[in-house]
């Protein structure tokens, strides 16, 4: 897809605006727009279009035993950042 246009921006909030002001589609990252799709200020456009996936990494030494705590974390992590994220429930 080829894409043109006089305005380019790599932060979130700025396209998110500039997408409410209807300067045009942007793509963006469902946490970045969950209030604005869900009110529908926003609507999903190309849905079956191929987005890069991205990727959350709980890093920690694997030479030691993990405690209790960064295992309770890491279990937290996958429960809110799993499959589908709490952000997207309902959209």
């Amino acid at each position: 897809m080829t894409v043109s246009g006089s305005f380019r921006n790599n932060n979130a909030e700025m396209l998110r605006a500039a997408a409410l002001d209807g300067i045009g589609i942007t793509a963006l990252p469902t946490w970045a727009v969950t209030e604005q799709l869900r009110s529908g200020m926003l609507q999903r456009v190309l849905i079956d279009g191929e987005a890069p996936v991205s990727t959350i990494y709980a890093v920690y030494p694997g030479n030691r035993l993990m405690s209790m705590k960064v295992r309770a974390f890491v279990d937290h992590l996958a429960r809110c950042f799993g499959r589908t994220p709490y952000w997207e429930h309902g959209l």
